[in-house]
Parts: structure tokens; sequence; C-alpha cells
């Protein structure tokens, strides 16, 4: 009896075991409960994000789609030139949008577009012959010496994208070979490595970092310019206006897809080759 007293446990730790395990188990079979939930929030969330990219890519392929059938349609009235050029175009357009951040390129060619045609419309229209930035407004340049840079800063971002592009898709291949992964037409890349490439492009590239800088003089030029246009009593509604709006909006469009693309991994998904790379 003695024997079996002294292996006995205390009425109060046997307690508190209880009590623990009792707590264990309600704790287990919350995260049973709730964990499906939160899983299907987090799944619908990823799949609105990737639907959205991919819609996007879509859109961006449809150039080459048009071209391919144009191709076809020349193969059957035997118009060879004409078919192997359209077949050209369609495989560099192909080619395009099997690269991940091809959406990125096209909304930094279309807004840097219309950033340079509204300062180069504000420059030939007289806008700068009515406002005088430097000597009213207290901008260290005249009227066409911003708009000058604000063109330069919209070729500036024009470039950028291509070029990050490329990086992120060197990057990719580069990882596959190391893997010893053959690519070939139909080849699929998986979205981790699609992410892993973007964010080793965007924490080591010095172009990248270069780029950075250009960004964010870019903004500071483009919202200081509103400024003195504003004390000049520049008018800001016409031309002149709309080119610095441009250059605002182009930061912040940059700043959130590349915060998509980096903190949230539902926006990438996996690429699949259409044709050789």
């Amino acid at each position: 009896a003695q024997a079996k007293h002294r292996f006995e446990a205390p009425p109060c730790q046997a307690a508190t075991e209880a009590a623990g395990r009792q707590l264990h188990n309600n704790s287990q079979k919350n995260k049973q409960t709730k964990s499906p939930e939160q899983t299907n929030k987090n799944n619908k969330q990823a799949s609105t994000m990737i639907y959205i990219f991919n819609g996007a890519k879509t859109i961006c392929a449809l150039p080459g789609k048009l071209c391919s059938a144009i191709g076809d349609l020349c193969g059957q009235i035997s118009c060879a030139p004409i078919k192997e050029c359209c077949d050209a175009a369609s495989k560099g357009c192909m080619q395009f949008t099997d690269k991940p951040l091809s959406s990125f390129v096209i909304i930094a060619w279309i807004m840097s577009g219309l950033e340079l045609y509204y300062a180069y419309s504000a420059l030939s229209g007289g806008w700068t012959e009515t406002c005088h930035m430097g000597s009213a407004g207290g901008a260290p340049v005249g009227s066409s010496s911003y708009l000058y840079l604000v063109m330069g800063f919209a070729v500036v971002n024009a470039l950028f994208a291509p070029y990050f592009q490329h990086q992120v898709w060197r990057q990719i291949m580069a990882a596959q070979m190391h893997s010893g992964l053959p690519l070939h037409e139909g080849s699929k890349i998986e979205k981790n490595a699609v992410v892993d490439a973007f964010k080793h492009v965007f924490m080591y590239d010095f172009g990248v970092l270069f780029y950075f800088f250009c960004l964010m003089a870019s903004f500071c030029w483009c919202y200081f310019g509103g400024s003195w246009m504003q004390a000049a009593g520049c008018d800001r509604s016409g031309d002149a206006g709309w080119a610095y709006y441009m250059g605002l909006l182009f930061f912040w469009v940059a700043a959130i897809y590349a915060c998509c693309w980096y903190c949230c991994s539902c926006c990438a998904s996996s690429v699949q080759l259409s044709t050789p790379p």
C-alpha cells in the first residue's frame, strides 16, 4: 500500500494534467473546426488574384492569336510570304505572353506612351508660353525643361518594364537549367519557381536598384510639378496636367504591382510554354 501510494501522482498534479489535456483537446477540436473555413477563404482569395492576372495575360495574347489565325487563312489561299510573316509574329507574341510580368510591360508601355503624348502636346501647343513655372512658381527650371524631364522619366519607365521581365525570365531559365529539367513546348514551370525568380531579381539586381531611385525621382518631380503649376497660376486641366497625373499614377501602379507579386504569391501562377524557349 505504501509503495502504491508512493507512485501515485498528487491530486493537484493530476488535476492540472487533466485540465491541460482537456485544453489541448479543445484547442485541437477548434483548430479542426475553423481550418476548412479559413482554408476555403484563402483559396478563394488566391483564385481571385490568379484569375485577374491570367485574364490580363489572355488579353495580351490576343494579338498573337489573331496573327496565328491570319497565318492559317493565308496558308489556305497559298500565300506563303504573308503566312510566314504572320506565323513569326504569332510566335513572338506567344513567347512574350508566356513570360511572367507581360501585363506589367503592356501597362507600362501604355501609360508611358500617354505621358509622352501629353507632355509633347503641351510643349507643341504653346502651354510653355503662358506658364512660367520658374519665375512665378518657384520651380528650379522653366516650363519647357520640366516637361522634357517628364518625358525622360516616361522613357525610363517604358524601357525598364521589358528589362525587368527579361531579368526575371533569365533567372527562371537559369534555375530550370540548374535543376536539369528539360524545357520544350508544353513544359510547365511551377509557381514557386516564378515567385522565387521575381524576388531574387527584385532584391539583388542593380538595374532594379537604379530604377527604384529613378521612380522615386519621377514621383517627386511630378508631385512638385503640380505645386509649381498651381503657384504660377498655370492651367493644370490641359495636356501638361495630364502629363504629371500620369507620372504620379504610374508610380502607384508600379508600387502596387510589385507589392502584390512580392507579398502575395497568389498573384503569380505556373507558366506553361506554348512555344519552345
